[in-house]
């Protein structure tokens, strides 16, 4: 059976069993085995990374002694870039702020029995699943282009013509920019304006007219999209924020 390494860090000493057993237990239903490491403080945490001890899936709380959890995921990060994080927390308020570590997903303690199985299925899709997904487009001369659908930020109308923003690259490709919101909306693309298609895990944060990435560009938000958009978004952040 195949064994998912977990590391489990929270400063509710009596909380860290309960949650292990509820991860262990699901796992087990997926036909894998795993005996999660538990630490009660970032620096216990840290010192086994740093022995080159790297974990799967991280549970991290936010507030806890030494070091934040976020910070703590930024180091994470750093170490193992591909790693999945989630973030269990009773500071509902501060889920905005762990975007810019792109989790995987935010359980309140509040809700924790719904949220924790949100978050352990989306774990598993993204155990799953392989880790770049592709999709083909085609220039104005016909040619196909291969993108990587995860490095995707967003997507620029420029009259009849649609510029997709990768983080390394700009492809133009002529469509309808609704042409492309039907192909990308599986994978978590949002109309955020006429023209403007973006990917959720580039979003760092809704302001009042703007949506701001990740890199700190503002992209315009429509008035009347608002709305939808603030409730998929943190829809996407409680459940799947990754990268």
């Amino acid at each position: 059976m195949e064994e998912i390494k977990v590391a489990i860090c929270d400063d509710e000493i009596l909380l860290l069993p309960q949650l292990a057993a509820v991860i262990k237990r699901f796992f087990l239903t997926q036909n894998l085995e795993t005996k999660p490491d538990t630490f009660s403080s970032s620096a216990e945490l840290l010192a086994k990374l740093y022995k080159s001890q790297c974990y799967d899936v991280y549970f991290l709380d936010i507030d806890i002694p030494e070091q934040d959890g976020i910070t703590l995921a930024e180091k994470i990060r750093a170490k193992k870039p591909q790693s999945l994080i989630v973030f269990i927390s009773a500071k509902e308020e501060m889920v905005y702020d762990t975007f810019r570590v792109q989790p995987l997903a935010f359980v309140r303690k509040s809700c924790f029995s719904r949220d924790i199985k949100k978050a352990m299925e989306t774990v598993m899709e993204h155990l799953r699943k392989p880790a770049d997904t592709e999709i083909t487009f085609y220039d104005e001369l016909g040619h196909p282009i291969l993108l990587n659908i995860n490095r995707i930020a967003y997507v620029e109308a420029k009259e009849k013509y649609q510029d997709i923003v990768s983080i390394d690259s700009h492809q133009m490709i002529r469509c309808a920019i609704s042409d492309l919101e039907n192909a990308l909306e599986s994978y978590r693309f949002i109309r955020i304006h006429r023209g403007h298609l973006v990917n959720f895990r580039y979003i760092y944060r809704i302001d009042t007219n703007h949506i701001i990435l990740d890199d700190g560009q503002k992209l315009p938000l429509s008035r009347h999209r608002k709305k939808e958009v603030q409730r998929l978004f943190l829809e996407y952040a409680r459940t799947e924020k990754s990268f």
